[in-house]
């Protein structure tokens, strides 16, 4: 066979594989893997968006007869939801040889770096800002190095979701610093906040939802 045409063959068949995960069984390893550390992801951020969604409205006042209920009812399903992904990612697990023990170190150092990054920035900017005697900074600035830290997960993780989340988080930081203070900075900030961590952990659902269909 001319060296042209096997080089073609060759060329066709890693597109193949590419475009099919099926056929790579370490890349369906990450990709169930994946599927975990989405539900993962999902019932960790819907945690911590409950978490600043709560503070925000408690801050307004805003707990009446139907946003206490329809609160909880959000936060449950979204825990629910997640649970149910983090079980079905480990039954597709074991469908597939297990990831690389280098490759799960890298992830997990990559992972550590980041989070120890960002709770040095909270550190930092929470002393800054009562150096400043402004505690609503330290919401405002506080919320914006959370925004920051999805951008370095998105390219760990292979999720641009994280990335999107994050940069919004950090503009709607910036917009509310020049359009408020006090007390409305505060509203303002752990309200947007809180919601979209909730629409990260949709979106890391619907990733997941989408992983599992493409294998099987």
């Amino acid at each position: 066979m001319p060296r042209d045409r096997r080089a073609s063959l060759c060329a066709e068949g890693t597109v193949a594989t590419m475009a099919n995960p099926k056929k790579d069984p370490m890349d369906a390893s990450f990709q169930a893997e994946a599927v975990i550390g989405a539900g993962r992801g999902a019932l960790i951020v819907a945690m911590f968006g409950a978490g600043w969604l709560g503070w925000g409205l408690g801050q307004a006042r805003a707990f009446t007869g139907f946003v206490g209920p329809a609160f909880g009812f959000i936060e449950l399903f979204l825990l629910a939801c997640s649970i149910y992904v983090i079980r079905k990612g480990r039954l597709l697990r074991k469908q597939y040889p297990p990831m690389p023990a280098s490759t799960r170190q890298a992830i997990r150092k990559s992972l550590l770096l980041v989070v120890s990054m960002e709770i040095v920035g909270l550190l930092l900017v929470w002393i800054l800002a009562n150096r400043l005697h402004r505690p609503d900074l330290a919401t405002d600035w506080c919320a914006m190095v959370v925004g920051l830290h999805f951008l370095p997960l998105a390219k760990i993780f292979r999720a641009l979701h994280l990335g999107v989340i994050g940069i919004l988080m950090t503009l709607w930081c910036v917009l509310c610093w020049f359009l408020f203070r006090s007390n409305a900075l505060v509203i303002s900030v752990t309200v947007g906040t809180g919601i979209l961590l909730w629409a990260a952990s949709v979106s890391a659902l619907f990733r997941a939802r989408k992983i599992v269909h493409s294998l099987q």
